[in-house]
């Protein structure tokens, strides 16, 4: 989002990353929401790791 945003390459240039390429680690939930009871948010999860 900088002064050179014509001169940059993102998606628009390289296309589609297929899925097998993309790799990550997730260190812990940021926040958390019940998609089942109209989103709401779960705050007992916000900042939890995933260990349980």
């Amino acid at each position: 989002m900088g002064g050179s945003r014509d001169n940059s390459k993102d998606s628009r240039y390289f296309g589609f990353v297929p899925r097998e390429k993309i790799v990550g680690r997730v260190d812990g939930t940021l926040a958390s929401f019940d998609k089942n009871r109209w989103c709401k948010p779960r705050f007992g999860r916000f900042g939890s790791g995933l260990d349980g």
